[in-house]
């Protein structure tokens, strides 16, 4: 019964800009992710042009989800995070850099027209450019979602600096006793 109360409650929360930005940020690394990875596929090994269609499709849209990530993230403020500062310099990077999935959105959507069977010389271009620039772009996206990490969850961090930090024990083993 719980779960259906908690359902009720979830409607109410589709208007909420805060969770609408937390809904759909992950679509900028993980919808492309997986279009990026279905394009190669569907590209390089299957060669089917539905399965073309349906990843560039993905990718186009998922990288377009910058618009209404932008958007609830602006109508959001203000976001409680761990550090000001550090907020503020997140807000700006983002801002900064949406081009960037603006430029792959943009180039899916000319994927579609101009990529598959007797598009000649421009085509290859166009796909092999898709197939580094998805690539590059899903890097950039991890690189911004760590960023982001250190801004909302700062102990998430927390595990990979201590590592960094502490140098590997090289106390040498107990020596063992004979016969015992």
């Amino acid at each position: 019964m719980a779960f259906l109360k908690d359902l009720k409650g979830l409607l109410p929360q589709l208007g909420n800009p805060k969770f609408l930005h937390h809904l759909l940020e992950p679509l900028l690394l993980w919808g492309i992710l997986i279009g990026v990875l279905a394009w190669i596929l569907s590209l390089w090994f299957i060669k089917d042009r539905k399965a073309q269609l349906c990843s560039l499709i993905l990718i186009a849209l998922s990288a377009f989800t910058v618009l209404p990530v932008m958007h609830y993230r602006k109508k959001a403020a203000p976001i409680t995070a761990s550090s000001t500062a550090m907020l503020n310099a997140q807000n700006e990077r983002r801002k900064d850099t949406q081009w960037v999935y603006y430029a792959l959105g943009s180039l899916a959507v000319l994927g579609i027209f101009m990529t598959g069977e007797n598009k000649g010389p421009l085509g290859t271009v166009i796909g092999i450019t898709l197939t580094v620039g998805g690539i590059a772009t899903v890097i950039f996206s991890l690189w911004l979602h760590e960023k982001e990490a250190a801004v909302f969850h700062p102990d998430s961090r927390r595990q990979a600096r201590q590592l960094a930090d502490d140098p590997p024990d090289k106390t040498p083993p107990a020596p063992r006793r004979a016969g015992g």
